[in-house]
């Protein structure tokens, strides 16, 4: 096998004025923490909380809503009223279990729910539960297809998730060009653990794999669905 062309060397070709260009003119939503900072530290403040409260009983009213508690009826019910942004983070808060009971069914349906308008963030996340085998369908097709359309808006995990399975050969077929695309994608948008994945997989391309690579790299920098100027 030919000696690989060196990341240097592919990073500039990647890098180059028109992909400079394709890059600056992208606008990039910045993206809102999943999790609110309250939320970081629910499951501790409320357990405190109802300690330290006593019950309500006869003649007695009843205990207002700590801080936690009211955001998180809040993010219910803006999960309920159809959020996605509030259905993702209640589905984050029920798979991780905290301050609500860890349900991974209920994080199943709320990151359905919020796949079902279009959210990229809960496409990786559903995509991740699915792989990881705690969802009730163990179909990593659905896995691969979630990730590739979450990818295709813009997602960095998901493009970095997208090319371990076409790395790997899990939830489709392997496919090594394929796969490094869309680790570069990824390191693009800002996933740092793409290139450390990357080097070891362009190994394995052959010659004329890599040059179809940098030929394609330079015409589509980002994933196809990310609008660039003028699109």
């Amino acid at each position: 096998m030919h000696a690989p062309r060196p990341l240097a060397a592919l990073r500039r070709s990647v890098l180059s004025s028109p992909f400079r260009r394709a890059l600056s003119a992208v606008v990039l939503a910045a993206a809102l923490p999943l999790i609110p900072p309250a939320f970081s530290c629910m499951a501790a403040t409320t357990a405190n909380q109802e300690n330290a409260m006593p019950s309500a009983g006869a003649g007695q009213a009843a205990p207002s809503l700590s801080p936690a508690g009211e955001q998180l009826a809040r993010l219910t019910a803006q999960a309920e009223s159809g959020d996605p942004r509030a259905q993702l983070q209640l589905g984050l808060l029920h798979e991780e279990g905290r301050g609500v009971p860890k349900d991974l069914r209920r994080a199943e349906t709320l990151y359905r729910q919020a796949v079902s308008k279009g959210h990229p963030d809960a496409m990786n996340q559903l995509a991740v539960l699915i792989d990881s085998g705690r969802a009730g369908t163990a179909d990593l097709g659905e896995a691969a297809r979630l990730f590739r359309k979450a990818a295709e808006k813009g997602n960095a995990l998901a493009a970095y998730n997208l090319g371990l399975m076409l790395r790997e050969g899990r939830g489709t077929r392997k496919d090594w060009p394929q796969a490094a695309y869309w680790l570069t994608c990824a390191d693009v948008l800002g996933e740092p653990r793409a290139m450390k994945d990357l080097p070891p997989l362009l190994r394995q391309l052959s010659p004329d794999q890599r040059k179809a690579l940098n030929q394609r790299l330079v015409k589509s920098p980002l994933p196809p669905r990310v609008k660039q100027a003028g699109s």
